[in-house]
This record gives C-alpha cells, structure tokens and sequence, in this order.
C-alpha cells in the first residue's frame, strides 16, 4: 500500500479489504502473533480454563453419586460427603474463573496498549504528505476505536473459544464414561448448531467492517466540530443545525447497522434454542426407557440432563466464536492496513555533526511534485518545483518572493525534510539531506510558521517542548528576546499560564512571539521563516520585527517574505515564479533586471513603511505592549 496517497485515499481499499468474507489465514496469524510476548500468562490462563472445564462437570457427576449412591443406597456418610464436595468444587472453580477474567482482561490491555503504542509511533514517522490528506479524526479512530475492540477479540473471541473446547471435551468424556449409548444420542443434533454459523459469521463480518467505518466518521465529525476553529466558523455562519443534521445523519447510520449485526445472531440463536429444547426431550425419553428396565440408575439420566447445558451452551458460544473470529478479522486488517502503510521519509545513515554545522545551504537540479503525481509519467507530471539551484552561504538572510503558488512553502518545506525532492538534491553542510538522520538534521533547523501551534498546555511547556533540559533562566532569555516577558510579567501564573487549545486564547501577535521565543529556545544553526505579519498592526509588527532580529543574527535564514522590511534587510533575494527561479539578487539589482519582482514590489511592498530586522522601534511602542490597556487587561484576566 502506497504511503503516498494518505489515509483519506486509501480509505476505499481498507474498507474493501475489511469486507472480504473468508478466513484470512495471514491476517489470523499475524494478529496472534501479538500474544507472544505474553505466552507464559496465556499458557496460565490455558491451565485454569482446563481446571474450571472439570469442574464444571464435576457437579453432574456428584448429583449422580448423590441420587445413586447416597440416597438409592440410603447411605448418610456419602450424601453428606458429596454435598461437600460438591460445594467446594464450585467455591474453587468461582475462585479460578475470577483469576482466569483477570489475566485474561489483563492480557487483552496489554495486547491492546502495545497496539496503540505501534500505532502512535508508525503515524509519527509519516511524512507531512501523508497527514496533509488524512483526517485527523479517522487516524484518532484508528488508533482509539479500532484498537479497544481488541478486548472483546482476547476476552470473548480468544478465551471463550479454548474455555468452550475444554469443557467440550471434558463434557463429552464423563459422558461417555458414564453411558456411551445416551452420549451417542446427545451428539445426534450437534450439527444443527454448525450449519447456520458460516453463513452469520458472513454477514456479521461484513457489517463489523461498516460499523468501523461509521465510527470513524463520527469521530472525525467530532473532532472537527469540537476543536476551536470548527466550532468558530460553526458559529459565524450559523449552521448548528446543519452540523446537528449531519452527525443525526451518521449516528443513525452507526445504530442501524448495531441493530442489523444484533439482530442477525438472532436468527441462530433461534435455531440453537429450538434443538436445545429437543435434546433434553429425547433424553428423557430414552432415559426413561431404560430407568424403567433397570438397565440405568435414576442419577444418570439426571447427571445426563444437567451436562447437556454444558454441552449444548458451549457448542451455541463455539459457534458464536467462529461468528466472532470472522468479524475480528475485518477489525485487524483496518489495524495492518494503517501498519503497513510504510512512511515516504527515513532515516539516512549519517549523522550531522552538532559541533561543526555551519548552515551551509544548496539546492542542486531539484525538482519536486507532490505524491500524486509521481506515478504519473514523467512529461506529464505537475511539478511545484523545477530546476532549482540555489547556495545559500551560512548565516546568510535569503528572502524567497513570488506570487501565491509560485512554490515558496514547498522549497522552504525541502530542507528539514518535510518532504523528498522528486529529483535533485538538497545539500546541508554538503550533506545529501536524505543521506543524514532526521534528528541530527532537524534540530539545527527552526521553523516559524505562519500560523504558529501550540498545545493546550502551559506556556512552559510549549516552550519546552523545543528544548526539555531548558532552565527557567534560559526560557526568560528567550521569552525576553523575543519580546513576550511583558505578557508574562502580567500574568498571575507567568510560565504556567496556560495558552488553551492550538494557543487560542493568546492574541496572534503573541502567538507569533511565543513561537519565536520557542525556536530561540531551541538555538538552531538555520531558521525558516514564513513571515505573515501583514494582517497585525503596526505596533505589534515591529515588537515581531525586533524579535525575529534577536533570532536571526548569526543565522542562516530563508523568509517567505510578506514585508518591505524584509526584503530591504536580505542578503540575497529569490524571484520564484511557476516553481522556477526566476531572479536573484539584491533590491536594487532585481528592479533594474526582474520585471516579475518590479510588478510583484510595486503591488505588495511599496506602500509598506520599511523597518529592518533588529532596528530600533521602541519609541513607537506602547509601553503595555501590542494591546491597548483596556484589552490588555481583559487578556490577562481571561488568561487566570
């Protein structure tokens, strides 16, 4: 399965591969090969299920002895002793059964948690293509909706499947020692419970795999709808109705189908009460038959009578097992199909040296086109990128201009390895990107996005998540830098202030200070910057513009550039146009010989009032900030 399609466009081959209706004997193996590190606490759960199957036919026997032996002979002492007896074994086989539901729950939340955990670190590994075109929600489904139907898989499936063979089996041996003839007559209907289960194991399959899908979709729903923008824009547009429409939409769907799969097993339900009904009746019968000729004791046909339940019960759940190992294996092929999507970026086999980089940054010959594209043949693909060559001396500031699709975000996208140049190279320090390890490339490379991410966490933390080993000096040091102290000098809780979700409840000045802060933090050798301050006012730009003067210097720095500010401030700047480099130079020097960057000047940065990085723009500062004192204050408050 190609990683390069993404969850969203593979969801039609997962949902035909959890609808095949017929054993999957790899799939079946594969999903058990999950309990082998678990092996000795199944084989103790394998014991008891043994103990607890004799003893629960042991209570026939008894009740035999107890009629025919101790009330027949009229012999006290021995009706006394198996009443005892009988009571102790059904006190030690409750005793077993609640260990057994212990380490088998146990074992099925180990099993479930390892799952989970592979899960979480196969998606981590993915490329941004891949979580560019899957949903969040259906990847949260996966990893929470699919994987905790796994208990019923161990508990019920697994478990309930060995109980049911051991107590056939030892069902059927006290039987046989007992009277083989009404043994013989017992298994004459026991085909009756096996014909009807293929056809329900079918269908319940079936209909597993689309409850699953359905659960997905309603998480995805929910996720989206409960997040901070999706409720926003929910209510801007007023379409709490519609989203009500829609989610009464799939969840009735989701019931239906519950209903349908409920329903389904009814019908062998009815079919195995009906011929457990004419079991005991023909037992009876022929029972009686020889009691009266005195060719069997009274006890028997009674001991005989009570282990048909064992018999009968157990058969009716085999059958449900088989029913259930059918529709787990719709469950794990959506579980493998997710595992077995391998991630487009890896790990090459180098490691940077920290101590010697130097930001040296080239782009030889690269071409590049997103992942649908690449099956395509070659002189037909859509590149965003091509024949790019570029060399960026270290701590230089490279400004990357053109009009919108031009392919700015994707060039700057290649260098910590978002994403693989189709063709060509990206070189760091003269390293292939690809030939070196992710770690080592990733933390000398710090990102400022345009519309920076937080967690819904303290500002601590999210500050920390840059750099862990971080001290609350060094977090003040940056926080100071990037011109973000006074928002926590006005905060009761400071650094634990919490930013709530996606940093929602700090202004967008703010979040874009914190960001800076963050990667000052991190302290990385190259910084890539997309710099989209147009929309802030000016105040709040210029505490950005002396901010990212503190990261940059001494830095090498590509800026997706938004600001005259920038562009005056560069060393170096690239005109892109249709994913091709179409000039390079200073201001002065593109004027003169790009018309593309003279049109693109003239309608996005003429009119802007020019600030270099790192100048001096205090005076024009309000002393509380990027915020009048009356918004100001209203901040601080909703922060407590």
């Amino acid at each position: 399965m190609s990683p390069h399609d993404g969850l969203g466009g593979q969801r039609w081959k997962m949902r035909e591969l959890a609808q095949r209706e017929h054993w999957d004997w790899p799939v079946v193996k594969r999903a058990l090969s999950a309990f082998a590190p678990y092996w000795r606490r199944a084989l103790a759960v394998a014991a008891i299920l043994v103990a607890t199957s004799i003893g629960a036919v042991l209570p026939a026997w008894l009740t035999r002895q107890i009629i025919d032996v101790g009330i027949g002979g009229r012999n006290v002492p021995a009706v006394i002793w198996f009443t005892v007896t009988l009571i102790g074994v059904s006190l030690v086989s409750g005793l077993l059964g609640v260990w057994q539901t212990w380490l088998g729950n146990l074992m099925a939340q180990d099993v479930m948690a390892d799952y989970r955990l592979a899960l979480f670190r196969h998606i981590q590994r993915q490329s941004m293509n891949f979580f560019a075109r899957s949903q969040s929600g259906e990847l949260v489904s996966r990893v929470m909706n699919d994987v905790a139907a796994i208990q019923n898989v161990v508990t019920n499936t697994l478990v309930g499947m060995v109980s049911n063979t051991f107590l056939i089996i030892a069902t059927l041996a006290l039987m046989f020692s007992m009277n083989w003839q009404m043994a013989l007559l017992s298994l004459v209907i026991v085909p009756t419970f096996v014909i009807p289960t293929q056809r329900v194991g079918r269908v319940r399959q079936r209909l597993q795999g689309q409850i699953q899908e359905s659960l997905s979709r309603l998480t995805i729903k929910l996720t989206e709808q409960f997040g901070v923008s999706g409720a926003l824009l929910t209510r801007i547009f007023h379409r709490e109705d519609h989203q009500e429409r829609h989610f009464t939409e799939i969840n009735t769907q989701l019931r239906d189908l519950q209903v349908r799969q409920n329903v389904v097993g009814r019908w062998l339900f009815m079919w195995l009460g009906l011929f457990s009904s004419v079991g005991p009746a023909a037992l009876w019968g022929y029972g009686a038959w020889l009691v009266i000729h005195g060719r069997m004791g009274i006890g028997t046909i009674v001991a005989f009578t009570a282990l048909l339940g064992r018999l009968y019960g157990p058969l009716s759940q085999l059958a449900q097992v088989h029913v259930g190992i059918l529709s787990s294996i719709a469950l794990f092929r959506r579980i493998f199909a997710l595992q077995d999507m391998a991630p487009d970026i890896v790990d090459g086999p180098t490691c940077l040296p920290q101590d010697a980089v130097r930001g040296h940054i080239r782009f030889e010959g690269v071409y590049f086109a997103y992942d649908g594209e690449r099956s395509a043949p070659e002189d037909d693909r859509a590149y965003v990128l091509q024949d790019v060559e570029l060399d960026i001396a270290p701590g230089q500031l490279v400004a990357l201009v053109g009009p919108s699709g031009a392919g700015k975000t994707s060039l700057l996208h290649l260098i910590p390895r978002f994403a693989d140049p189709t063709r060509g190279r990206v070189l760091f320090d003269g390293h292939d990107c690809r030939e070196l390890t992710l770690g080592s490339l990733r933390t000398q490379i710090g990102l400022v996005p345009q519309d920076p991410f937080f967690f819904h966490d303290t500002i601590r933390n999210n500050l920390l998540y840059a750099r862990p080993n971080a001290t609350e000096s060094a977090m003040r040091e940056a926080c100071a830098a990037a011109q973000i102290d006074d928002l926590l000098a006005g905060m009761p809780d400071g650094l634990d202030t919490l930013v709530g979700e996606r940093g929602y409840r700090l202004s967008g000045g703010e979040r874009q200070r914190l960001a800076i802060a963050r990667v000052m933090l991190q302290a990385p050798r190259v910084v890539l910057l997309d710099e989209a301050t147009s929309a802030l006012d000016t105040l709040v730009e210029r505490r950005i513009q002396l901010a990212l003067g503190a990261l940059l210097a001494g830095r090498t720095a590509i800026v997706i550039a938004h600001r005259l500010s920038t562009i005056l401030s560069a060393d170096n700047i690239v005109v892109l146009e249709n994913g091709r480099v179409a000039g390079t130079g200073v201001h002065g020097e593109l004027l003169e010989t790009s018309p593309l960057y003279r049109q693109l000047y003239e309608a996005q940065f003429v009119s802007q009032e020019p600030l270099p990085y790192g100048g001096r723009a205090d005076e024009h500062l309000h002393p509380d900030g990027d915020l009048h004192p009356v918004e100001r204050e209203g901040r601080v408050d909703m922060l407590r």
